[in-house]
C-alpha cells in the first residue's frame, strides 16, 4: 500500500490565475510516468460513505493521487457532498469544507470538485459564488479542480475564481463525441477536459488533440485491468476509478514496464 506522499502532473496552463504565483502555490502533478488515480466520490467502504470526508481520507490511505466529489449548494447556502441531493439525508452530508479539511496536508493530492448541474440561473451565482468563498480558505493547501458536467455553471464558477489557483475541467457526456467535448473545453478556456472511458474508446484521438490543444485528460469511470492498461497506453493523465488498489497497483505496473523498456 502506498504512503501518504503522491505528487503528481505538471500543473499545465495557468493563464486564469495570474493573481498567484502557481509555482509557489500548486503542487507538482508529476508523479514519474505513471497517470494520477482519481478516487470516484472518494473511496468508499463500510466506514466511508460515498462523497464523505471519510471517504477522501480512505483513498489517501490506499494511495490515491486525488478524490472526485460531487457538490451541491442547500437551500441555506452550504455546500454539501453527495451525488443525488433528492434522495441525500442533508443532516448526514461532509460540507465541501469538511472534504478540503480532509485532504490537506497530503503533498500533490487533487480533489476534484464535481458541481452538479443546475437549471436556475440564480442558483448557478449562488453556487459559483459559495465555492469560490469556500475555496478561497484553502488556497494554496490543496490542488483543486472544480469540474461540471453544465458548461454555462463551469464558466459562471471560473469567473468568480479566476483569482484563485483553481483549475477547471470540463466534463464530457458518454453520448458526445469526445473530440468535440474536447474543442468546447478549449473554447471555454479550461485547464482540463473529463472525458467518458466509452467516448474515448469512439475516438482514441481525442486525447491526442486535448493534449495539443493544452489540456490535461481525465478519464472516467475506469475500474477493469484492461481498460486501466489501455488508458496507461494511451497516455491520459488520470483516471477516475472505484477502485483504487486495483488501479494504483496496474498504472505503477505499466509505469515501470514502460521505464524498463526507455532504457
Amino acid at each position: 500500500m502506498a504512503p501518504y506522499k503522491l505528487s503528481t502532473f505538471d500543473t499545465g496552463d495557468a493563464h486564469a490565475f495570474t493573481a498567484f504565483d502557481l509555482d509557489s502555490l500548486l503542487p507538482s502533478r508529476r508523479h514519474g510516468d505513471r497517470v494520477r488515480v482519481v478516487g470516484h466520490r472518494g473511496s468508499v467502504g463500510p466506514d466511508s460513505p460515498e462523497n464523505s470526508a471519510a471517504a477522501v481520507t480512505e483513498a489517501l490511505l490506499r494511495g490515491a493521487d486525488g478524490a472526485e466529489i460531487d457538490v451541491w449548494l442547500t437551500a441555506d447556502g452550504t455546500l454539501v457532498c453527495a451525488h443525488d441531493l433528492s434522495t441525500a439525508d442533508v443532516d448526514s452530508l461532509s460540507t465541501l469544507t469538511d472534504v478540503l479539511a480532509a485532504a490537506q496536508g497530503a503533498d500533490g493530492f487533487q480533489l476534484v470538485v464535481e458541481a452538479k448541474p443546475v437549471t436556475d440561473p440564480a442558483v448557478a451565482a449562488a453556487t459559483a459564488e459559495a465555492l469560490a468563498a469556500v475555496l478561497s480558505a484553502a488556497a494554496g493547501t490543496a490542488d483543486i479542480t472544480v469540474s461540471s458536467f453544465d458548461a454555462a455553471l463551469l464558466a459562471t464558477i471560473r469567473t468568480a475564481c479566476a483569482d484563485l489557483p483553481v483549475h477547471t475541467a470540463l466534463l464530457v457526456e458518454a453520448t458526445e463525441p469526445a473530440a468535440s467535448g474536447v474543442r468546447r473545453a478549449h473554447e471555454d478556456g479550461h485547464d482540463e477536459v473529463h472525458l467518458s472511458l466509452a467516448g474515448v474508446r469512439r475516438t482514441p484521438e481525442s486525447v491526442e488533440l486535448a493534449h495539443r490543444l493544452g489540456m490535461e485528460v481525465g478519464l472516467w469511470t475506469v475500474n477493469r485491468r484492461t481498460d486501466l492498461q489501455w488508458a496507461a497506453e494511451l497516455g491520459v493523465d488520470a483516471v477516475i476509478t472505484d477502485d483504487v488498489l486495483t488501479a494504483w497497483s496496474e498504472l505503477d505496473r505499466a509505469a515501470t514496464v514502460r521505464e524498463t523498456a526507455a532504457v
